[in-house]
C-alpha cells in the first residue's frame, strides 16, 4: 500500500499556486499518496479542473475560477477586437463547470464587477489579475484567522479543564 507523502501530511499546505501567469493547482484526486501539481493556461483547463475535481472545496473553487478568468482575459486580448464582450463567453464556461459552487458565482461575478470598473480607465488585464490575487488572499487570511480562533479555543478549554478541581464521585 502506498505511504502518504510527507508533503500531502503538511498541517497547512496550499493547493493553489499562481506565478508567471500560469496557475497551478494540487490534483487533490492523488491526495494522500501523492503530490502532484498540474500547470494551467487557459479557461477551458481550468473548467475541466473544477469539472473532474482536481481542485475541491467552494472557495479553491472560486479562487481557480478567478484565475481561469485571468487566463482568458489575456489569451483574448492578444487575439485583439472587442475581448471584453468575447469574454463573456469564459464567464459562461467557468460558471458551468460547477453551477451549483456559490463561491465560483461570488468569485466571477466579483471579477466581472472589477472589470467593468476599470474597463475603460486602466490596464483591465492587471486589474483582473490584481482581483484574483485580493480573492486568493483573502480566502488565506480567513482561513488563518479561523485557525487562530480555533487555538485560543482549545487553550481555554484546556485551561478550564485543567483548573476545576476534580469532585469525588457520589
Amino acid at each position: 500500500t502506498p505511504k502518504p507523502s510527507s508533503a500531502a501530511s503538511d498541517v497547512y499546505k496550499r493547493q493553489i499556486e499562481w506565478r508567471d501567469s500560469t496557475l497551478y493547482l494540487l490534483d487533490q484526486r492523488a491526495l494522500p499518496f501523492e503530490e502532484s501539481w498540474i500547470a494551467y493556461d487557459s479557461a477551458a483547463g481550468v473548467a475541466e479542473a473544477i469539472r473532474s475535481m482536481v481542485v475541491c472545496g467552494a472557495p479553491a473553487i472560486g479562487i481557480s475560477a478567478a484565475y481561469g478568468l485571468v487566463l482568458a482575459a489575456r489569451g483574448r486580448s492578444v487575439a485583439g477586437g472587442d475581448w471584453f464582450t468575447v469574454l463573456e463567453e469564459d464567464f459562461t464556461l467557468l460558471a458551468d463547470a460547477a453551477p451549483a459552487a456559490v463561491n465560483l458565482s461570488w468569485a466571477l461575478n466579483r471579477m466581472r464587477e472589477r472589470l467593468e470598473r476599470v474597463r475603460e480607465h486602466a490596464d483591465p488585464l492587471a486589474a483582473l489579475e490584481a482581483e484574483a490575487l485580493a480573492i486568493h488572499e483573502s480566502d488565506r487570511e480567513a482561513n488563518l484567522t479561523m485557525a487562530q480562533l480555533g487555538v485560543d479555543l482549545i487553550r481555554r478549554l484546556s485551561l478550564i479543564h485543567i483548573s476545576e478541581p476534580t469532585r469525588p464521585e457520589r
